[in-house]
């Protein structure tokens, strides 16, 4: 009879705990869900000048034109404006990836851009062998997923190409274009390819480094070279002015009053102990998530969207609904697109996403 009242007694509990569990899924479906309507709407009803999109669109027009996408050095402020700063500083290939889009009008174009970088995510996950739904609802109600569309960016492509880089690891052109692609839209994203030569995949990083110099350059003598002389001086002065307004270690580093120089050379020491810490045990898995750590850490400009990235490796270490994917949602506590150089509002944005880093690879194998 004891055993009876213990079984009765831990049925409801059970029925409970389901019910618990089935209710809290459905209420982040519902979150997701409205959040992403609400943000959709927001975004295409904003029109032109109101996100990046906006200058990934012109650089498509200027280059259907013949023109060149970048700005001249000394038409720079001298202080940057949240809200109208917002020049074309990546290399050539992706100005001429924009002008599909471009062909466009620009409300028909910025709908669509939403929508494919709304796909992009579930396609990444998708590849990264992610089959619970409640996943797709956790990212999808984090403020990192939502600020790619939201902002016009290019994040949730760059997650797409990390995506397509692990799933097709064994597959030396396959990596190899994925890797090349997302290292030519955004250098940070370099530790992929360190990636490559550490696992000793040396065909697929050549191929790769071949592939992002030939269509850069390629792309680059089509529009007469415009632009390449002051690119690195470009990258300088975007550094000097938006990296202190972002969430990176970098700005972290200014905002407490460390010279520019000390602070780079402090995250790459600091990127040099990170990836020797992690050779000391070496996988596929924890070089990978190291890499994407790693580019997340030393980039100097690191705005909340890069942080779309972070959930590849939760994806490779938690394929199913847990509780790490609803670590991105305490994101919510700073989702402004700027940091304003506040070192207050860096800080916990930079401990989350290392906290993530750590816990991804302490479970990679």
């Amino acid at each position: 009879m004891a055993q009876g009242v213990i079984d009765g007694t831990r049925l409801p509990t059970a029925h409970a705990a389901v019910r618990l569990h089935v209710v809290g899924r459905l209420l982040l479906a519902v979150a997701a869900t409205t959040l992403l309507a609400l943000y959709a709407w927001v975004t295409i009803r904003a029109g032109a000048d109101a996100t990046d999109f906006a200058t990934f669109y012109d650089s498509g027009r200027h280059v259907l034109q013949g023109l060149s996408p970048y700005p001249q050095l000394a038409s720079l402020p001298q202080t940057a404006d949240p809200k109208t700063f917002a020049p074309f500083v990546y290399p050539p290939p992706i100005a001429f990836a924009f002008v599909p889009l471009a062909a466009l009008s620009f409300g028909l174009a910025n709908a669509l851009f939403f929508a494919l970088n709304v796909a992009a995510v579930v396609l990444a996950l998708r590849l990264l062998g992610v089959r619970d739904w409640a996943c797709y609802a956790a990212a999808f109600a984090s403020p990192v997923v939502l600020a790619a569309p939201a902002n016009g960016t290019i994040s949730a492509f760059l997650l797409l190409g990390v995506a397509l880089a692990w799933r097709y690891r064994d597959h030396s052109g396959k990596v190899a274009a994925s890797v090349a692609s997302v290292v030519v839209a955004k250098i940070f994203l370099w530790p992929l390819w360190l990636w490559l030569v550490f696992t000793r995949r040396y065909r697929a990083a050549a191929l790769s480094a071949i592939a992002g110099v030939v269509a850069t350059l390629l792309a680059w003598a089509t529009i007469g070279l415009s632009g390449l002389r002051d690119y690195p001086q470009l990258l300088s002065r975007l550094t000097g002015l938006t990296g202190v307004n972002s969430y990176s270690g970098y700005a972290l580093e200014r905002s407490l009053g460390a010279p520019s120089w000390a602070a780079q050379i402090v995250l790459f020491a600091v990127a040099l102990v990170a990836g020797y810490w992690v050779t000391r045990r070496p996988s596929d898995a924890r070089v990978f998530v190291a890499a994407v750590g790693i580019a997340l850490l030393v980039t100097p400009i690191m705005w909340q969207h890069y942080l779309v990235l972070l959930f590849a490796p939760i994806a490779i270490v938690r394929p199913r609904m847990s509780a790490l994917w609803l670590v991105p949602l305490l994101f919510w506590i700073d989702a402004a697109s700027w940091s304003s150089g506040e070192a207050l509002r860096i800080a916990p944005v930079l401990a989350l996403s290392a906290a993530l880093v750590v816990t991804c690879l302490r479970s990679a194998r």
